[in-house]
């Protein structure tokens, strides 16, 4: 028969057993508390993980917008430019073929008026002109000249207009040709003073 253990010895084993299941429960609530602040943690990283990637994905999507905004802007303006590049070259040379053209017409009727005046051979024209010459002599002859009056033709100056009678004709009508308004006539008359000719076009032509 075992002899019985000293009562002291026995409640020391409880207590010690006590301890032992605190301990492990004190563990156990320690690993759930660590679980849980663990998922937590994984939680709010991810909430503001996600947070932030939204913040900059509507900065990038702005920027962009902003961006596609802009290069739509310079597209248009350069397109823009490019048409007014291309409609002023037109421009400029439809101006430089003009301006030849009105430079040619010039030079050969200051020429034929010269010459004209030199022979002494203007008449009068009362239609349009079969030339140059003759459209040329047409605006001058009513001033009262007779063929082959050399003195007279010499002392004029000027080619007078055929609306005003007193100023300076320098203003080429078409398509007759004739040069036989002034500048200022010519700006309300609409057709011709020699040939009764609807005009289309004028060029001022400038004798000296």
């Amino acid at each position: 028969m075992k002899a019985a253990l000293p009562a002291f010895l026995r409640i020391d084993s409880g207590f010690k057993c006590e301890i032992d299941r605190q301990r492990e429960e004190f563990d156990r609530y320690i690993k759930v508390q660590e679980d849980n602040m663990m998922k937590g943690m994984r939680e709010l990283i991810h909430r503001q993980t996600v947070s932030l990637l939204n913040s900059l994905q509507k900065e990038v999507n702005k920027r962009l917008y902003e961006k596609d905004l802009e290069i739509d802007n310079l597209n248009r303006r350069n397109k823009e430019l490019g048409e007014r590049i291309k409609q002023i070259t037109v421009e400029a040379q439809s101006w430089h073929y003009r301006a030849k053209y009105n430079e040619s017409v010039a030079n050969a009727l200051k020429s034929n008026i010269q010459q004209a005046m030199a022979h002494g051979s203007m008449q009068v024209q009362e239609g349009c002109g079969d030339s140059e010459v003759n459209d040329a002599a047409s605006s001058t002859n009513h001033l009262g000249l007779a063929s082959g009056s050399q003195n007279q033709v010499s002392q004029i100056q000027q080619l007078k207009c055929r609306a005003c009678k007193s100023k300076e004709a320098s203003v080429l009508l078409f398509p007759c040709r004739h040069l036989c308004l002034c500048k200022e006539c010519e700006g309300f008359i609409n057709s011709c003073p020699v040939c009764q000719v609807m005009k289309t076009a004028s060029v001022q032509v400038y004798m000296s």
